[in-house]
């Protein structure tokens, strides 16, 4: 709170500074940064804004023949992503845990202030942006105005040149897009992306072809969620896995998830009985590698989690089981898809910008009380369905 108070001290000072080396530099808006240090999920659900800024502010910047730039700043994690993407021409890496503390906002202003930016666009909430935005001297800073926001932070918002309210009623990307609305920026789309690494595709083909090797139906799984909350466990996802093996002798499953995750999918192959028709890929690929894997399934199931939003990115139907989750903010979009969910007094409890990590009712209801033969009518369902 100190270091808020003392900002707000300087603020005229510190607005002047950035007024002037706007009027200094003149002109349409050239360099932006967009700020996504969350997860993979969160990152996939950026990818609106980065096309949004390069293809709307792309006209007033060319006139010179210079460009725009647009810039994100990005966790380790999520960064390998950003860098794929033809609308980004640089990635600058950031660990979120090196925010806290003075130093951490400190190491943040000059990373920001060592890009020379026209605008920051801020797509996380905490007081280390405002104050870092402001105390680098960029003249336009735009960030999301959390529907769940505390004293501190709600003080701190005044910092920001524009904000973008968003409510818990209405997708986030439809708040981001809002937010750049505030540079000139209309027309733009809800589609997400993401693209693979140029290896990806032949490391694929063979996994597939081993998957697979008649060619019949591949069905990926994710095996677990950063959220613990939001996990199926591995006896769930085997008594599912078994189900589906059973009602179609031809399907293929691939178990999805990080070199983290690989001895749980050791786990749920063993309940299988190590059938040679499921394969552990658990680590098998990178991340940015991954969705040249998502885009040769037939379908995928998997909880609300990052490799999910992937799966809707590349435009594979899936099966999305929800459990504490809104889904009136984020959700797969795709038509073919399917979210299954139980309306409980209790639910949904996980938002984009307040996420428990354990059940309040210590029952996990919203993930108990889907049974197993839902999840597997409904991917079923999503089988049976031409890909188009």
């Amino acid at each position: 709170m100190i270091q808020l108070l003392l900002t707000w001290l300087a603020w005229p000072l510190l607005v002047f500074r950035a007024r002037l080396w706007a009027r200094l530099r003149r002109g349409p808006v050239r360099r932006v940064l967009v700020i996504q240090l969350a997860k993979i999920g969160d990152a996939i659900c950026s990818t609106p804004v980065l096309r949004a800024i390069d293809e709307g502010l792309r006209t007033d910047a060319d006139i010179d023949g210079r460009g725009v730039e647009v810039h994100v700043l990005a966790s380790p994690l999520t960064a390998p992503l950003f860098r794929l993407n033809p609308h980004v021409a640089a990635v600058r890496e950031f660990p979120p845990a090196a925010l806290k503390g003075l130093a951490g906002k400190r190491r943040l202003a000059a990373t920001i202030a060592a890009g020379d930016y026209d605008a920051v666009v801020c797509l996380n909430a905490g007081l280390a942006y405002p104050l870092a935005t402001l105390w680098a001297g960029v003249p336009i800073r735009l960030a999301v105005r959390p529907n769940f926001i505390g004293t501190t932070y709600r003080l701190a918002c005044g910092l920001w040149t524009a904000t973008a309210a968003h409510r818990g009623d209405r997708l986030i990307m439809e708040t981001y897009l809002d937010l750049v609305a505030r540079l000139g920026v209309s027309g733009a789309t809800l589609d997400k992306e993401v693209f693979a690494a140029s290896d990806a595709q032949a490391l694929v083909a063979t996994l597939v072809a081993d998957l697979s090797p008649a060619g019949g139906q591949v069905l990926g799984i994710g095996v677990s969620s950063a959220n613990k909350l939001k996990e199926l466990g591995s006896r769930r996802i085997a008594a599912v896995a078994a189900q589906l093996l059973a009602a179609r002798p031809e399907l293929a499953l691939a178990l999805i998830g990080a070199t983290s995750d690989h001895a749980q999918g050791e786990e749920i192959l063993a309940l299988l009985d190590g059938s040679p028709r499921v394969r552990n890929l658990c680590g098998a690929l990178a991340l940015e590698q991954m969705p040249a894997l998502l885009q040769r399934l037939d379908a995928y199931l998997g909880v609300d989690s990052g490799i999910t939003y992937m799966a809707d990115a590349v435009g594979t139907p899936l099966v999305s089981v929800a459990g504490p989750c809104n889904m009136q903010e984020t959700r797969p979009l795709l038509p073919a898809s399917v979210i299954l969910q139980k309306p409980l007094p209790c639910a949904p409890c996980a938002h984009i910008f307040r996420a428990p990590y354990r059940c309040a009712t210590g029952t996990h209801d919203c993930i108990r009380l889907i049974t197993d033969d839902e999840i597997v009518a409904a991917v079923e369902r999503v089988l049976s369905r031409p890909r188009r």
